[in-house]
């Protein structure tokens, strides 16, 4: 009996080395778009200012409130969620919580849009007008969870149950 020597095992599940799998790859744009969501609560969204500064009751209450007591009652807070989930989802790639973690960013970002157009329709302000890059930034974070959420895919279940197991049911 000859041995032949085996070269060491550098490839993954697939057979080809150096290749990461659609759920990691996946994974990783999801956390780069939970990242960016959660950087863009330290930009300017309007005016000059930025989330942060913001109360979270601005998310349903137009008008200039004052500025917010502290970060985790402000408008960044849900962004820090955003953040959290998907970075914790990306990182177990469970893409229930990437997907919480994204409604829980278009939410934010679509009650903040709604007041932000009821309140420049009151003031006979123009809509939009002095809409900030931070807005574009979560916008883009948003666009990226999904498309991890999407190119991440259903799990492969490898479950081997012969169909003949099935033949004796009436």
């Amino acid at each position: 009996m000859q041995h032949e020597e085996r070269a060491p095992a550098r490839f993954g599940r697939s057979g080809r080395a150096g290749r990461l799998s659609r759920r990691a790859i996946g994974a990783i744009i999801a956390a780069g778009g939970s990242l960016l969501c959660a950087v863009s609560a330290y930009l300017s969204w309007y005016g000059d200012r930025a989330p942060f500064e913001l109360p979270i009751r601005h998310l349903v209450e137009t008008g200039t409130p004052a500025a917010a007591a502290g970060y985790w009652t402000s408008v960044a807070a849900p962004l820090a969620v955003v953040g959290g989930l998907g970075a914790l989802g990306a990182l177990v790639r469970f893409r229930l919580l990437i997907g919480l973690g994204w409604m829980i960013g278009v939410a934010t970002l679509v009650l903040w849009g709604l007041m932000r157009a009821i309140g420049d329709a009151t003031d006979n302000a123009p809509a939009w007008g002095d809409v900030r890059y931070g807005v574009w930034v979560c916008v883009a974070g948003l666009v990226a969870l999904m498309v991890g959420i999407a190119v991440m895919g259903p799990r492969r279940e490898e479950v081997d149950a012969p169909l003949s197991m099935f033949d004796g049911d009436s």
